[in-house]
């Protein structure tokens, strides 16, 4: 079974922790008061059990209760809970899939050299990182979420001096764990160029005491498809509601 770094673990406990309302072989649901608002639906399917961790804030569930979709008394499912959520005006949004470091790989990582043509970006690199958005496009940089004023970013140049990639990461949720984005230019991709920035970020986040981590939507096949290629391992799919002003 793949095993991850401690931290995940216990990031992922916290949104679960609360008085138990249902549980099963499959399933486990739970009420947080401490949930933000906006996560206040929370939903984790973990791989290396099969097991879907739900976690409300005590308002919803009361509303699931009144619905009688949450009746101790009798057997509870996901899909009947998700119609339940539904009735109840609640989307829940498409499921992120997140990757980390297996520890199989952690010490590959660390001591595998960095590119060459990789390093991490400055203000000074700011004309560069401009041009390289402006090259790629609104549905791309939005996917990727990458800010050169994040906690830390990382480009990859070709020999010309032209930045072609770019990753960054923030903090997320606590101190142990930081996010990922990357995106490359169309015209170079399938070179490996994000394969070796995610490893450059992961080799820096892990140095700094970090945890990678690196999310990506069911439908972007392209983005798992690096996840897999860069030695990353699905942990499980969390979810939330959608914001109520998303069109």
């Amino acid at each position: 079974m793949t095993r991850f770094a401690e931290a995940i673990y216990q990031y992922w406990q916290e949104p679960f922790m609360g008085h138990t309302v249902y549980s099963d072989e499959h399933l486990s649901i739970v009420i947080n008061p401490q949930l933000d608002e906006d996560e206040g639906v929370t939903i984790l399917h973990t791989l290396s059990n099969a097991h879907t961790h739900v976690a409300l804030l005590p308002s919803i569930a009361e509303a699931l209760q009144s619905k009688g979709a949450l009746d101790d008394s009798g057997l509870v499912t996901e899909s009947h809970l998700r119609v339940a959520l539904s009735e109840l005006g609640i989307v829940m949004h498409g499921a992120d899939h997140l990757y980390y470091v297996p520890d199989e790989v952690r010490q590959s990582w660390l001591s595998e050299p960095d590119s060459p043509a990789i390093r991490k970006l400055t203000a000074d690199d700011a004309m560069s990182f401009s041009e390289l958005e402006y090259h790629t496009s609104d549905d791309d940089l939005d996917m990727a979420q990458v800010a050169i004023d994040d906690w830390a970013a990382f480009g990859v140049w070709e020999q010309s001096g032209t930045l072609i990639g770019a990753a960054s990461i923030y903090p997320w949720g606590n101190e142990h764990i930081v996010d990922l984005g990357v995106f490359t230019l169309a015209t170079v991709r399938g070179q490996g160029h994000a394969t070796k920035l995610v490893r450059a970020v992961g080799r820096y986040a892990m140095a700094q005491h970090y945890e990678l981590q690196y999310r990506s939507q069911a439908d972007n096949h392209a983005s798992i498809a690096l996840a897999e290629a860069a030695g990353l391992a699905l942990f499980g799919y969390w979810e939330i509601p959608t914001p109520s002003d998303s069109p």
